[in-house]
């Protein structure tokens, strides 16, 4: 388990404010669990991410590594620039996986072994397109053949409702897109992405944008 300092750069693009509290990793997780997000956390994991057990799997934005007990036994590594939440993770979780500090921007800087599953939850949407294409195209270069690339962002949607238009408006992120501009960002690096819109009200209003796509198997 190793950790990798920042260089001081900047990845992501964020409201303050409001927001700031949500930098805490006690705060973070606790938000987390009064809204329902690690309820519905195991569920993605189990439907969505379907990891198997030996798998590598990249976390990007891994926050203090609330992915990693949803998980079966794989090689998991976490990045994330917000050392508070990679101290946690690493408290939380020693020995059970490797957390890397450090922007997303350098994510091509520490060779990985390729991976079979890189999971992006809640990312996208702080990057701007050019950042985005970027990353995009270094996490099919990490995927294994076959492997599969798994992204989750809040979205717009025309049959999303006024309420969860307004919550989409107040994340966090900057660059919150519409739903198909997530699937065309993808293409960029991606021959046919699938997306899936989802929304609802349980545990919070929500609309959310969920794209999987898969390096080609030769």
């Amino acid at each position: 388990m190793t950790r990798r300092q920042p260089d001081g750069g900047r990845d992501v693009d964020e409201r303050r404010g409001l927001w700031s509290p949500l930098s805490h990793p006690l705060v973070y997780e606790t938000f987390h669990h009064l809204i329902g997000a690690r309820r519905w956390l195991r569920k993605f994991a189990r439907e969505v991410i379907r990891a198997r057990s030996g798998d590598r799997v990249l976390d990007l934005g891994c926050g203090p590594g609330a992915l990693l007990p949803c998980l079966p036994e794989t090689t998991y590594i976490g990045l994330d620039r917000n050392r508070a939440y990679i101290e946690r993770a690493e408290r939380t979780y020693a020995g059970r996986g490797e957390f890397i500090c450090d922007d997303i921007a350098n994510l091509r800087n520490y060779h990985l072994s390729p991976v079979d599953i890189v999971v992006a939850i809640g990312v996208l949407h702080h990057l701007d397109d050019a950042l985005a294409v970027d990353i995009l195209r270094a996490t099919f270069d990490m995927l294994k053949p076959g492997g599969r690339l798994i992204s989750v962002d809040p979205c717009y949607h025309p049959e999303q409702s006024s309420l969860q238009r307004f919550v989409v408006s107040r994340d966090r992120g900057m660059h919150v897109r519409s739903f198909p501009e997530y699937p065309n960002l993808c293409s960029t690096a991606f021959a046919a992405p699938r997306a899936a819109f989802h929304s609802g009200y349980l545990p919070f209003p929500q609309s959310i944008c969920i794209v999987e796509a898969v390096r080609p198997p030769h």
